[in-house]
């Protein structure tokens, strides 16, 4: 086979830069897993304006405005927001939704076709799939953490990485509007736990950082300490997550985009807004190059410029923000639990962006300054940023 581009990993990522280059492009999309969508590896909470870029209202199981977030020594702040902060979806359904725009704008998605490596060829690249080969002009690669693209060209892997474990449980949550964050050591080393109401189920899950265990060795704690332990478990979903994006994401006839690039937050571990995002600049990065008949690393580079100038800061100050967090023991976590349980201080946190999490900085430290004893220069770093 042949095309224009060959986009590696029919997720979100890989699926939206189809759908923005297949019009002009003849573009292929290999997926290693025989259905779009599964298996599904994420909590699914992101923000409207992620369904708006996949066009997948009808993936929406819920909406949220608020959260509980629970401290180790037994705080718990309230969080109320005056607007719809986040939204379930139906993680699978969501991923075939962008798999049909993909479709829809002419891209070929091929299913059972996991892309094994990736060679230099003359006048192009050629592709070593489980169905055989692929030559093509240019590549995404968008497969994943273990990306078997950005590996076969020595681009690296991300910094960081934290293994994670869920489960949907036969429980329906009393507030149906706010998730729950579950902060401690003995919780989620690392990271941290979540709980999310989701109708007549209730996804709960946490991530650890790899040195810190395994996720199996944390989750029946949660579930024992908050009476879930007895509920039957509809669903079991694991996965890792890279953190700490790789430093180049372009090179001659490719660009990386999503997991394959870390660009997951380090905060939050969502990547579904970073890696969509990417995607489409990187459909337009290579609409630029076809055009202009350049495929060389210089003119790729402009999609790294892109993406960094749309989330870069976020990505680098959300880093610093973890690289603290981690230091942290559970008596360093009550005293920020402390610190933020006042009214100023939960009044700024309910406007925060899921997206952008560190843009909340300057109005907390205002409405609380006293944070600044806790994490001096890392503040000082986010408010001169």
């Amino acid at each position: 086979m042949k095309c224009d581009v060959l986009v590696a990993g029919g997720g979100p990522t890989g699926c939206v830069a189809a759908a923005h280059m297949a019009g002009e492009l003849d573009v292929k999309v290999l997926e290693e897993h025989s259905r779009i969508g599964e298996p599904v590896q994420c909590a699914g909470l992101v923000t409207p304006r992620v369904v708006e870029m996949a066009s997948a209202n009808d993936a929406v199981l819920n909406t949220i405005d608020g959260a509980y977030i629970h401290f180790p020594g037994g705080r718990v702040i309230e969080l109320q927001g005056n607007e719809v902060k986040a939204v379930v979806v139906d993680r699978g359904e969501f991923d075939r939704r962008c798999a049909l725009l993909a479709e829809k704008a002419g891209a070929e998605v091929l299913t059972g076709r996991k892309v094994d490596s990736l060679e230099r060829t003359a006048d192009g690249l050629r592709v070593r799939a489980s169905e055989g080969e692929l030559d093509c002009r240019a590549v995404l690669a968008a497969d994943g953490y273990r990306s078997s693209v950005a590996r076969s060209l020595g681009l690296g892997q991300a910094r960081d990485l934290v293994r994670g474990l869920e489960v949907d449980l036969r429980s329906r949550a009393e507030d149906q509007r706010k998730v729950r964050v579950f902060l401690g050591n003995d919780i989620a080393p690392g990271f941290f736990a979540w709980a999310i109401p989701c109708g007549d189920l209730t996804r709960v899950g946490l991530c650890v950082s790899r040195d810190r265990g395994t996720p199996q060795d944390y989750l029946p704690r949660l579930l024992e300490a908050q009476g879930w332990s007895q509920a039957e478990r509809v669903r079991t979903y694991s996965g890792a997550i890279p953190l700490g994006h790789i430093p180049i994401t372009y090179a001659d006839r490719l660009l990386v985009a999503g997991d394959a690039a870390g660009m997951a937050k380090p905060i939050s571990g969502g990547g579904l807004f970073t890696g969509m995002t990417a995607g489409k600049l990187a459909a337009e990065t290579f609409l630029t190059a076809f055009r202009s008949g350049d495929l060389s690393e210089k003119k790729l580079s402009f999609y790294q410029e892109g993406w960094k100038a749309v989330y870069g800061k976020e990505l680098r100050n959300s880093y610093r923000v973890r690289k603290v967090f981690v230091r942290m023991c559970d008596r360093d976590l009550d005293k920020v639990g402390a610190r933020l349980d006042n009214a100023k201080a939960k009044a700024v946190l309910a406007t925060g962006d899921i997206d952008f999490p560190t843009a909340i900085a300057p109005g907390l430290l205002k409405a609380c300054p006293s944070l600044l004893t806790i994490a001096p220069l890392l503040i000082f770093r986010l408010l001169w940023r």
